[in-house]
């Protein structure tokens, strides 16, 4: 990718990085934001390899920021009360929870909350990006969609966010103020979004005339499955893009949220 950055001390970058593919977002300095995806060689048997190829091929990414964050996909992942990972426990728990892990155990505590994200990385995976990319968070992909709903929804009775992005479904449920479940799976049919998100709905004894469901993702996805969720809860709408967005430029609105929600922790 051709790209000539000249980035100052104020630059951040934010990747999202996916089983084939990374997403990007970098502003600040000199520069307007600037975003986009990275495919992964799918030809390569070694995913670490075909990740550090697309970072080496893409210069602009090993530019000098003065924050970045990443956050890795797992299929293996854990919510945790923040006081196992404190007592050391966070490996025990995770081998008990899963008969396979793939690799190192990533942890990340969620901002706001007395809980933490705990999952495994393909081995290799996170020493290269700490490596690489110094002095940078590296977290489940979950953290940032947390960490925004804890704070977003704040003084609400009882909120869902349901993001969809990739075939993939994620949904996080603050009620009170406190975090109460946080799922991401991947989906063939929003009917299966759906009934899952009323499973959860009822699960954490939600409010249908009173709570809310905010959605994000593309624009026609979100409209059926808002269709389809609104046959049952009252108050199904898109999710108000928060207003520190638009110093990202007059294309903050088609920026992904997963990104969005990474680089407003």
């Amino acid at each position: 990718m051709d790209k000539t950055h000249n980035t100052s001390q104020q630059s951040s970058l934010v990747l999202d990085i996916g089983k084939d593919h990374l997403d990007y977002l970098s502003w600040g300095g000199s520069n307007a934001a600037d975003n986009g995806t990275i495919a992964l060689d799918s030809s390569l048997d070694d995913y670490r390899q075909a990740l550090e190829n697309a970072v080496y091929d893409n210069a602009f990414l090993l530019d000098d920021y003065e924050r970045i964050a990443i956050a890795v996909h797992s299929q293996h992942f854990a919510l945790l009360p923040q006081q196992l990972v404190d007592n050391g426990l966070t490996e025990r728990v995770m081998k008990a929870s899963f008969t396979t892990l793939e690799g190192d155990i990533l942890t990340h505590s969620i901002d706001g909350t007395d809980a933490a994200i705990a999952c495994d990385v393909i081995p290799g995976v996170v020493g290269f990006l700490r490596r690489t990319f110094t002095g940078a968070s590296v977290m489940h992909h979950l953290v940032p969609l947390c960490t925004y709903c804890v704070r977003s929804y704040a003084e609400e009775t009882a909120c869902m966010h349901i993001s969809l992005f990739n075939n993939e479904a994620h949904i996080v449920v603050v009620k009170q103020g406190k975090l109460q479940m946080a799922n991401t799976f991947a989906y063939r049919a929003l009917e299966d979004v759906a009934y899952y998100s009323l499973n959860m709905w009822k699960t954490c004894s939600l409010e249908n005339r009173r709570d809310k469901v905010m959605l994000t993702g593309d624009n026609e996805l979100r409209a059926q499955l808002a269709e389809q969720l609104r046959q049952w809860i009252a108050y199904v709408m898109p999710e108000v893009i928060p207003a520190q967005v638009m110093r990202f430029g007059r294309d903050a609105l088609t920026i992904p949220f997963n990104l969005i929600t990474t680089a407003l922790l």
